[in-house]
């Protein structure tokens, strides 16, 4: 899962700074970058508020950041054929 990369895609995407995003979550830009760098893994409490933040729901901050590691082997035939349809639709999300 690359959680921290989806968001920085989606915060840079909605036109915020890394520093007004972490003041806007009320976090500190020290912890979004280390999040967005898949440093830092944020809590479930934590990644609520950054998709409040984002006006992106929850499970499509998820979706978006599978990626093929997170797919049973045997599912991942399937995952790759659905996924660029799937992620075009969530695009509008953002």
């Amino acid at each position: 899962m690359d959680i921290g990369n989806t968001i920085k895609e989606i915060r840079t995407k909605k036109g915020l700074k890394q520093n007004e995003f972490a003041q806007k979550c009320s976090l500190t830009q020290a912890y979004v970058s280390k999040i967005e760098s898949n440093r830092q893994e944020p809590t479930l409490g934590v990644l609520k508020i950054i998709a409040e933040v984002l006006q992106t729901p929850l499970p499509v901050l998820f979706f978006h950041s599978m990626t093929l590691d997170d797919i049973d082997p045997k599912k991942q035939e399937a995952f790759q054929i659905i996924q660029p349809s799937i992620k075009g639709m969530i695009e509008s999300f953002f």
